[in-house]
């Protein structure tokens, strides 16, 4: 099924009409993003917000979905792209329509604003940091990733490179591998880093699927304590893992807010109070405030730390 989508519309006659589409549906984070977007929505009621995404994280299954929805003219498109390029010419079309273009999540070369998930080096050093207060200063390490073109995804690694390089000269990152967005391929992908690499010490898992097929691995391997892993995911996905002691710490953002912070922001895109170094009004999450970038401007959420202490604090 290429789309998946749900509609939501309040008890007022919308004015406005925003798509928001993710990498993909089907898989527990979209779906905790997908309650703040339905928590904004219900805020919102003069804006339609239509929730439609594929079951592949393909960018061309993303190009059909704005495609099938650039002859209804939304008042806005937002994207998490699966690959910043490859998508630019179907949102230029959009754009040519008078459709306002965002994107969140996965960035675009084309857009009038950026939700972005966490500043990318602030991240990327928090990832390393994790890691060697755990491991120690000096070992081998691996990293799996959702995909090489996600944008996310490689300003990550390359923030995780800097900083690690920079800093602890002991560590060697000794192999790169995706895993799509699948708890069972970066399952698999873990058992052969570890039979590739009997001396790694240190694990780091991209993507929210990623990081639970990762942490099965080395609890079915043994290996759990003696090879050092830090991601991001939900807390409910790593609840157990946390619980038993496979990782310490778990780095993610608040998912809900990260969907309602992107309906407000498409909100206030169209009231055109969107203006780097001015701060709007982005419902519960109070005043923010964007900042420009090479392509137009962004904002981002603050990194959160997941323990087994604090686990149980959130559910998504």
């Amino acid at each position: 099924m290429l789309i998946a989508a749900t509609l939501q519309i309040s008890q007022a006659a919308p004015t406005h009409t925003l798509v928001v589409i993710p990498k993909l549906v089907g898989i527990s984070y979209y779906d905790a993003v997908k309650q703040g977007i339905d928590k904004a929505a219900a805020e919102l009621p003069d804006l339609q917000v239509i929730w439609a995404g594929p079951t592949l994280d393909r960018v061309e299954k993303q190009i059909e979905l704005i495609e099938h929805y650039i002859p209804s003219h939304p008042d806005v498109i937002a994207v998490a792209a699966n690959d910043p390029v490859a998508i630019v010419p179907v949102l230029q079309q959009a754009q040519a329509a008078g459709i306002h273009v965002m994107s969140w999540d996965g960035d675009t070369d084309l857009r009038e604003f950026f939700v972005n998930l966490v500043d990318y080096q602030s991240f990327g050093t928090a990832l390393v940091d994790a890691l060697v207060e755990q491991m120690g200063h000096s070992g081998e390490v691996a990293i799996i990733t959702t995909t090489f073109y996600a944008p996310n995804q490689s300003n990550w690694i390359a923030a995780i490179k800097s900083h690690l390089y920079a800093h602890n000269p002991g560590l060697k990152i000794v192999d790169i591998r995706p895993a799509g967005e699948s708890s069972e391929e970066s399952y698999r992908v873990t058992r052969d880093l570890l039979s590739t690499y009997p001396q790694l010490k240190g694990l780091i898992a991209l993507g929210a699927p990623n990081l639970p097929g990762a942490a099965r691995a080395l609890e079915e391997t043994g290996l759990a304590g003696k090879v050092t892993l830090v991601g991001n995911s939900t807390p409910n996905q790593m609840r157990p893992y946390l619980k038993r002691g496979v990782v310490h710490k778990v780095l993610l953002w608040n998912a809900p807010d990260h969907g309602y912070l992107t309906v407000y922001s498409a909100y206030n895109l169209l009231q055109g109070k969107l203006h780097a170094g001015q701060p709007f009004a982005a419902g519960h999450l109070g005043l923010l405030t964007p900042r420009g970038d090479d392509t137009s401007m962004q904002v981002h959420l603050p990194v959160l730390v997941f323990t087994r202490d604090n686990v149980d604090l959130y559910d998504f």
